[in-house]
């Protein structure tokens, strides 16, 4: 027998993924597998209020990149890929309209119809992660994930910040 708490966390588990809008693009003219290395690209942040998710983020995607094979490199130099990653997070209005039936007291009994609008206002995390030839400096893959964030995912973003990692990198290299 199934234990329900067993259960509803798979529920909620699978939830959260619904959730996650992922996607990416890439340049059709490169050779992805010429590319063995990579290094991250030295520099600031500026706009991620919390340094520990800098540091979260580059784990996840150092963790991904080298379970694909790829290997780190000592620096960008060295490296055949360039890494480089957002972070950010905005506001958002979600607006849905609908028609509702509205019944009449007529002796017909027929109702009309007429429309209701619901608005909901929620916060959207966005991380995209960027790969660059080193030696060309020209993009060649760009992937991204968006979600709205909850409580929990800001004040625990460890696991959400690691699956949208892997839901990003599942997409590298394109096929």
């Amino acid at each position: 027998m199934v234990r329900l708490p067993a259960v509803l966390t798979v529920a909620f588990a699978l939830a959260a993924c619904a959730t996650l809008d992922v996607g990416s693009d890439f340049d059709h003219a490169a050779s992805f597998a010429g590319y063995q290395t990579f290094a991250w690209m030295a520099r600031e942040h500026p706009t991620i209020s919390n340094p520990l998710n800098i540091r979260r983020v580059q784990d996840a995607v150092s963790a991904e990149l080298e379970a694909k094979g790829l290997r780190p490199a000592a620096d960008v130099s060295q490296a055949d890929l360039a890494v480089d990653f957002t972070l950010s997070s905005a506001e958002r209005t979600e607006v849905t309209s609908y028609p509702v039936e509205y019944r009449g007291a007529w002796p017909w009994g027929e109702g009309y119809f007429g429309s209701a609008v619901d608005v909901r206002q929620y916060r959207e995390g966005t991380l995209s992660i960027d790969l660059f030839d080193a030696r060309s400096h020209r993009p060649v893959w760009h992937g991204w994930a968006k979600k709205p964030l909850s409580r929990a995912d800001l004040d625990h973003p460890d696991a959400p910040l690691r699956e949208a990692v892997a839901a990003i990198l599942s997409r590298y290299p394109p096929r």
